[in-house]
């Protein structure tokens, strides 16, 4: 009988599933005959119709907003919080999911999002889950705990930066792997040359071409770029993909439909060939979302950055500090560099020679291999029965607060404040000399003397 390989997501964009379905079409490619390997939208698998909808409208609304993402990523170090939401959420959600698990039966789990990873955390730690456990971070140069859990067996991460500060913050060195980022072997770098992609897409052949998409959600401020680009009367090519946002889609097609100047536009709704975009085009323009990032870079093209969210700040200080891409706030520096860039092919070079002495690959085959090397000879666990769970529940809730506690206390936070504490105590007890009062003894109209301040 074959092994058994579950990804854990969700489709609250598309940094979550997208990794998973680099590994799962790998894993295809390499045709292991004794594994199975499934990417499982949880969302939809166990009818979490009210978490998808709180999620996917909170992400979508800090899409517009990046405040509200930004607000809960500076608090999602310590997951307390997030974890009391999660068991709230969790209340029908949880039997759900252990009546999956029971009916699926996986030798191995893999959870991207980390509402599943506490879910499996719970069930590890109260011997209720009798699969190797394995948590990926779509994040590859930020590592906050809300990822992980030192309950799992294994933690992917993507970078030394990232393995680092996570061991640091109490995984376990020995259960961390580093890789390179998963990308889709459909991703794989084009050799054919930019005339040929651009024939093949009917863009036009020659001319500098910026490439325009923001995920698959099609959210960014893609009209006033382009707008920008036309008021400075840029000649360029602008083709932009929409994604799913129909809106945009509408709107930019009519645009294009009347007076653009030297500015062409080429309208794209949701394609499934991006690569071949990203290929044909000088540069991209987008947010840093990980996948974009790292799909741009494997076609060997700079990124302009237009703008990131908290989760990003990492990936966008290692785009620029490695001199593979810009980063612009406004439409008008964003056109400022397009001009640029359109008048000086050569920097375009120097970056993609940049590009190149990064050696990037996609990591998803490195990945597969050692999936299938933990999974292939494995044994299933030993189930605890329920007295034994619950007693390690109680137990594992108590340790979990103990461990939260230490953190806390032994934050930064706590650090200052109980200097600030330590230092008001001292001004009480070491009071200045009242100046008006003399440091004599002064006599008392009863005829005594008062001591003076200070006097023993």
């Amino acid at each position: 009988m074959g092994k058994h390989i579950d990804f854990y997501t969700i489709d609250i964009g598309g940094g979550h599933i997208a990794p998973a379905m680099a590994i799962k079409e790998q894993f295809d490619l390499l045709g292991y005959r004794d594994v199975e390997v499934h990417v499982v939208n949880l969302g939809l698998a166990l009818g979490a119709n009210f978490l998808r909808y709180v999620y996917r409208f909170y992400w979508n609304s800090a899409l517009r907003y990046p405040p509200l993402i930004n607000a809960f990523y500076r608090g999602a170090d310590n997951p307390f919080m997030i974890k009391i939401i999660d068991r709230i959420l969790g209340i029908t959600i949880l039997p759900r999911f252990v009546q999956y698990l029971e009916r699926e039966k996986p030798d191995l789990v893999v959870s991207t999002y980390f509402t599943f990873t506490h879910y499996l955390e719970l069930l590890k730690r109260v011997g209720q889950l009798d699969a190797i456990t394995v948590v990926l971070n779509p994040e590859p140069f930020d590592s906050h705990y809300i990822w992980f859990s030192p309950a799992f067996d294994w933690s992917l991460v993507f970078s030394a930066k990232s393995r680092d500060e996570i061991a640091e913050k109490g995984i376990p060195s020995s259960r961390l792997k580093v890789f390179q980022f998963p990308v889709k072997p459909s991703f794989g770098r084009r050799t054919e040359s930019k005339v040929t992609l651009r024939r093949r897409l009917q863009l036009e052949s020659k001319g500098f071409t910026a490439l325009f998409f923001f995920g698959a959600e099609g959210l960014g401020p893609v009209k006033k770029y382009i707008a920008s680009a036309i008021e400075r009367r840029l000649d360029l090519q602008v083709v932009v993909i929409c994604g799913r946002n129909e809106r945009l889609r509408r709107d930019l097609e009519t645009l294009a439909a009347g007076p653009t100047g030297t500015v062409r536009l080429a309208i794209r709704g949701y394609v499934t060939n991006l690569a071949d975009y990203i290929a044909a085009a000088d540069v991209v323009v987008g947010k840093s979302g990980p996948n974009q990032v790292f799909e741009t870079l494997v076609q060997g093209r700079p990124l302009i950055i237009s703008s990131f969210l908290a989760n990003e700040k990492e990936t966008t200080n290692w785009v620029i500090g490695n001199r593979v891409g810009w980063l612009t706030r406004t439409p008008s520096q964003l056109a400022t560099r397009l001009a640029k860039l359109a008048e000086r092919p050569d920097i375009i070079a120097e970056y993609q020679r940049n590009i190149g002495r990064l050696k990037l690959h996609a990591g998803a085959r490195e990945i597969c291999e050692f999936l299938y090397g933990l999974v292939k000879d494995s044994k299933r666990r030993k189930r605890v029965t329920v007295a034994d769970a619950l007693r390690k529940l109680r137990d594992a809730v108590v340790a979990e607060g103990e461990a939260i506690t230490r953190r806390i206390d032994e934050s930064e936070g706590m650090k200052r404040l109980r200097e600030m504490a330590g230092s008001r105590l001292e001004v009480r007890l070491v009071r200045p000399k009242n100046p008006r009062e003399s440091p004599k003894a002064r006599k008392t109209e009863g005829g005594r003397t008062r001591k003076g301040h200070g006097a023993p």
